[in-house]
């Protein structure tokens, strides 16, 4: 009978721990919702980019080859005759 009584508190120890954890929980999630709601709000918080929108158009033209160096290139074209 002692056990059963002391298995009794052992689940209402459990049962007020877990609850008190959960509503710690509940407020530490709320205040961080509450911050979060206030710093999307604030302008001053706002990121603002230092870079132009556009970016400067090339002052030359350049150049296209489609990214292959000309070795690249002869290696696949010689590839490409094997196979």
């Amino acid at each position: 009978m002692a056990w059963q009584i002391l298995a009794m508190w052992a689940v209402v120890m459990a049962a007020i721990v877990w609850f008190v954890r959960d509503e710690r929980r509940l407020l530490a999630n709320a205040a961080m919702a509450q911050a979060a709601y206030y710093y999307s709000r604030a302008p001053q918080y706002r990121y603002q980019s230092s870079e132009p929108e556009t970016p400067p158009a090339p002052s030359k033209p350049v150049n296209r080859t489609g990214g292959l160096t000309p070795t690249q290139r002869e290696f696949l074209q010689a590839f490409a005759q094997t196979y």
